[in-house]
């Protein structure tokens, strides 16, 4: 066949043509942020890996690392992920046809990237695999973006159960008052009336001996009723100023930092919030409010929640009753701060989570209903007044938290 036959002239074209694909191709494999690869495919079984440019880009792993470890491709990917990598390429390897699967593999580097792996198997005439070929492209950032997406509306939910919660404690705080007022009007009457009552008692005690009131002797009854009458007046009192905490913690707040604050009065309120929560978890609670404190200017309710949020992980954190929970409060005159400790004797915190408490929405207690947003909160509070949430922790041993607090 000559050059000028016009059948050779087409087979010369298409070559051409063909050649012309090739590199187009090869130009657009070195270009591809996506890791391309061929397994070639003897007897159902991979012989040999042709790893293309995108390799590199997406595991951190140069081609013939994978050639002298030809275990890598496996070891790369996390243990829970491993099954249904394996079970893609036993399919290729039987010429089925798999849907993508999205799993985390270990970069070079350490970091933990997602990536989407789509295979796809080529036979040979006799009906045998002859090879398959691989796309694994990295979804780490949709991830990122999917997962920044549950959280908020995780936040969104908390944000509108805390609403809703303020609402009911403020219903529920108007309910409680009510009888509690009834209780203590009437409590200080009883004790009027036995005040009044107690000359005509304590005379006939002189001329006609000992009686019983109540079941009780006289002689008992008249230090034993007055304290009894004393104490129903006090855990009235306690009540309100809990209920009266409660509606204060729960009202709007408008966030300025306009007042002046006495630190221990924070710290009281706080703890008259957590008090049963403390007494569930320790039977060693101890606090040392420091002397004569300056007033630091902020926001009351503000600062409260951060106690109350380093109280509440302080008791999270304890595996038993008998291990302890100071808090302390301080005038660090040398630097002319207010400082507030929460020290526990509890689990401490893992050195890998230490660089991660301040997150937003990192917790290790979320099957138990935690948000990972009070310290975030706390910590962003605190800056907003000036100052610094510092920690120390130990593994086993316990956590302190520290507020310190500038004053004007």
């Amino acid at each position: 066949m000559s050059a000028d036959d016009p059948k050779s002239r087409r087979l010369t074209d298409a070559e051409a043509a063909l050649s012309r694909d090739e590199q187009r191709v090869r130009r657009l494999l070195q270009a591809a942020v996506d890791y391309i690869y061929t397994v070639r495919v003897e007897n159902g079984r991979a012989v040999e890996t042709l790893h293309g440019p995108g390799c590199v880009l997406v595991t951190g792993y140069k081609p013939e690392e994978y050639l002298n470890d030809p275990s890598l491709w496996i070891r790369m990917v996390p243990e829970e992920d491993r099954p249904a990598v394996q079970a893609q390429a036993e399919a290729a390897l039987r010429g089925e046809t798999t849907l993508p699967i999205e799993h985390r593999i270990v970069h070079a580097d350490g970091t933990i990237r997602w990536v989407k792996s789509v295979v796809v198997a080529h036979r040979k005439t006799d009906d045998e695999v002859s090879e398959y070929d691989g796309l694994i492209n990295d979804i780490t950032a949709r991830k990122q973006a999917e997962e920044l997406t549950i959280r908020q509306q995780a936040q969104l939910i908390q944000a509108d159960k805390m609403a809703t919660l303020g609402t009911l404690v403020s219903g529920v705080a108007h309910e409680i008052n009510n009888p509690n007022n009834y209780i203590l009007l009437n409590a200080k009457l009883i004790a009027k009336a036995w005040k009044d009552l107690l000359p005509a008692l304590q005379h006939y005690f002189e001329h006609e001996g000992d009686f019983r009131i109540a079941g009780m002797p006289y002689s008992k009854a008249v230090t034993e009723i007055p304290a009894l009458t004393q104490a129903i007046v006090d855990g009235t009192m306690r009540i309100q100023k809990i209920v009266q905490n409660l509606k204060d913690f729960a009202r709007s707040d408008p966030g300025e930092l306009d007042q002046m604050i006495p630190v221990n009065a924070v710290v009281e309120a706080a703890m008259m919030i957590v008090a049963n929560l403390v007494r569930k978890s320790t039977d060693h609670f101890s606090v040392d409010l420091g002397a004569e404190i300056p007033a630091l200017r902020g926001n009351f309710q503000q600062l409260e929640q951060v106690v109350i949020n380093l109280l509440t992980n302080a008791c999270q954190a304890l595996a038993g009753r008998e291990q302890e929970i100071a808090l302390r409060t301080r005038h660090d005159r040398a630097r002319h701060t207010a400082v507030i400790e929460v020290a526990d004797t509890g689990i401490g915190i893992d050195p890998e989570q230490a660089r991660y408490i301040f997150d937003p929405f990192y917790t290790t207690r979320r099957d138990i209903g935690g948000t990972g947003l009070g310290l975030a909160i706390s910590y962003n509070i605190v800056k907003r007044h000036g100052g610094e949430l510092q920690f120390t922790s130990k593994s086993g041993q316990g956590t302190t938290f520290r507020v310190v607090l500038p004053l004007p």
